[in-house]
């Protein structure tokens, strides 16, 4: 009997003891796997690329810095009046700007209106990842989707206005630290600044060549064609009776979709409800960027010269103007983003325009035209007035149905 009570509590002793110890390997497997999930969390691409981009700007900020100048060159092609833009230092690169069918198109790109929506897009995106690398806030996914209603702010000048935009951002860090992000965001975009802000704008400055009333015979169809063409638009008050059903006066909501690539940041971003057109955006290379695409401030100079360029083109059909040719060009610089003399968030300077026309119109023909552009062109106008821009973190990964 002695030996049996005896025999049991080492018995129960033991069964307790193996209980404890699996219970020990069962606890240290989960600390083992919450450990190997946080290693993992720490390792996604699009963390180690903002640890890279603050190393790249910590680099930047240890140097002086000069402004960088912006240049954009946007010609109306011939026939077709569609607007080629080159933006880049060398015009590297390439942006076409087009109508649609109802405004005298072939739809071949999307319009000023659509593409100011689509470079804001990629702005807000770029700044949202500047500032979590500067404040070493770890992202895993990063989505905007960007919208405009265009408002009307005179009987002639209607453009995009309303604007808003909704960043998908999947962080483990709280709500109250991404409300700072989206503070640090605005406060620093110099692209938000432009279209938030009033700007200087420079008058057009028109260089202009009269040319023959009679063109050679047996020439190709040009400009002067497409302008001529009886479906081109024209303001409103000079429609022509055929016109007046294809041009909505209704607003649409204007859309834009970019998400950041997290390998390389690079942004790509769909234009419309239907993405049906794409754009690339890269960083500048001193801010790891590889030279695949134009960065959005050089971009966004282009965009908001396509627009002028369409507007000459409508005015002209408006009032009789034939044009041979029509190219414009526009410059600002853009003060340094970082640098150890940096003292403000980077800004857009004084943006001058140039145009060149060639047209068999007088001289004073030409000087209406232009007075008419810079009161009725929507970008041109947009960027000499002050806009409301509204922002909101939507705390988890981006899906379609969210749109």
């Amino acid at each position: 009997m002695h030996v049996t009570i005896r025999k049991h509590p080492l018995k129960v002793t033991a069964v307790f003891a193996l209980t404890v110890s699996l219970s020990i390997a069962s606890l240290g497997s989960v600390d083992i796997a919450h450990a190997a999930e946080a290693r993992a969390a720490d390792a996604s691409p699009l963390r180690d690329h903002l640890k890279a981009k603050k190393q790249a700007i910590v680099a930047q900020q240890a140097l002086d810095a000069a402004s960088t100048h912006l240049h954009a060159h946007v010609i109306a092609e011939g026939r077709s009046g569609v607007r080629r833009l080159r933006i880049g230092d060398k015009e590297q690169f390439q942006w076409l700007s087009d109508s649609p069918r109802n405004g005298a198109g072939f739809n071949l790109a999307p319009g000023s209106w659509e593409s100011l929506v689509a470079m804001l897009s990629s702005a807000v995106a770029d700044e949202y990842v500047v500032q979590a690398a500067l404040k070493d806030i770890p992202l895993d996914s990063l989505d905007v989707v960007f919208t405009s209603i265009p408002q009307r702010k005179s009987a002639t000048l209607t453009y995009p206005n309303n604007l808003s935009y909704e960043a998908y951002i999947q962080s483990p860090v709280s709500d109250a630290k991404l409300e700072e992000l989206k503070v640090a965001v605005h406060a620093n975009s110099s692209v938000i600044d432009l279209v938030t802000q009033p700007h200087q704008v420079s008058p057009l400055t028109i260089e202009y060549v009269q040319t023959p009333a009679q063109r050679v015979p047996n020439s190709q169809p040009g400009l002067r064609d497409f302008i001529t063409e009886d479906q081109v638009p024209v303001t409103k008050g000079t429609l022509k009776p055929s016109q007046t059903k294809s041009v909505s006066t209704e607003p649409r909501t204007l859309i834009a979709h970019t998400r950041v690539e997290p390998n390389t940041g690079l942004r790509q971003t769909w234009l419309g409800r239907d993405n049906y057109f794409q754009a690339l955006h890269d960083s500048a290379t001193n801010l790891l960027g590889r030279g695949l695409a134009p960065t959005v401030e050089e971009n966004l100079l282009g965009v908001v010269t396509t627009c002028p360029t369409h507007i000459f083109e409508i005015q002209a059909a408006a009032r009789g103007v034939l044009l041979d040719k029509l190219e414009l060009t526009a410059d600002a610089d853009l003060s340094p983003r970082f640098g150890r003399n940096v003292t403000s968030p980077a800004r857009y300077g004084y943006i001058t325009y140039k145009v060149k026309v060639e047209s068999p119109n007088s001289a004073a023909d030409i000087g209406g035209l232009a007075k008419a552009v810079e009161e009725t062109c929507p970008l041109y106008n947009l960027v000499k007035d002050a806009q409301k821009l509204e922002g909101k973190i939507v705390h988890h990964a981006y899906v379609a149905e969210a749109q």
